[in-house]
């Protein structure tokens, strides 16, 4: 079972009931980027979360762990210009910080700096937790999405599945409160898990919904 609303994912939170989900998946806007039919940065759906009122994001993430299941993970990805101020509120909440190997770097500034290689995605336990599986490394070298995206911050299938796998069993409801391109959901329902998610951009979320229904479901 999946369900996708296009609407505020903060909104919806809020009038959620506490303890609702087995997992978070929280991939928000943390990059510069802009859907071609939007061009005012005062719009929220416009601003990538450097430039979004960090406010309003630590409450996304508070009304996250509210939602989760006791002695439950959640996974919020970033990258180091943000983990600053996304980590600082919720230090007890926190085991570990994943590296993200994409494989290749990213182009940015050819001369200033190293090529950027990596994302990070902060692990987060409400109460206490334990990962399936046997443990392995907290690098993490999974191939980024090519060229031909949906989503110009567009996540693999497979890293989701990875998460999905170590924190879940079949059955479980998991909430992405940022699908854009619908890896989430595509890596949830291979899984046999269900999920809901949120999406702001009217054009992402019909291109996600696309892509899902493409893949049969």
């Amino acid at each position: 079972m999946y369900k996708i609303i296009n609407g505020d994912c903060l909104e919806a939170l809020k009038n959620m009931d506490s303890n609702l989900f087995d997992l978070i998946l929280s991939d928000p806007p943390y990059m510069e980027y802009k859907t071609r039919h939007r061009q005012d940065k005062s719009d929220k759906l416009s601003q990538a979360i450097i430039y979004q009122d960090q406010k309003d994001q630590i409450e996304t993430i508070r009304e996250c762990i509210r939602v989760l299941k006791m002695d439950r993970a959640f996974f919020l990805f970033t990258n180091w210009r943000n983990i600053w101020w996304m980590q600082q509120p919720y230090q007890t909440f926190l085991r570990n910080m994943i590296i993200w190997d994409k494989g290749n770097w990213s182009m940015g500034d050819l001369k200033g700096s190293f090529g950027n290689q990596y994302e990070i995605i902060l692990l987060g336990v409400k109460g206490k937790w334990e990962y399936k599986g046997k443990r392995e490394s907290d690098i993490w070298t999974i191939p980024r999405v090519g060229t031909i995206r949906l989503h110009p911050t567009e996540k693999p299938v497979e890293l989701y599945k990875k998460i999905i796998e170590n924190s879940t069993d079949e059955g479980d409801l998991i909430l992405d409160p940022y699908i854009g391109s619908g890896s989430s959901v595509i890596a949830a329902l291979e899984l046999n898990r269900n999920i809901i998610g949120y999406e702001i951009d009217p054009e992402y979320y019909q291109r996600s919904l696309g892509r899902i229904e493409r893949a049969g479901y």
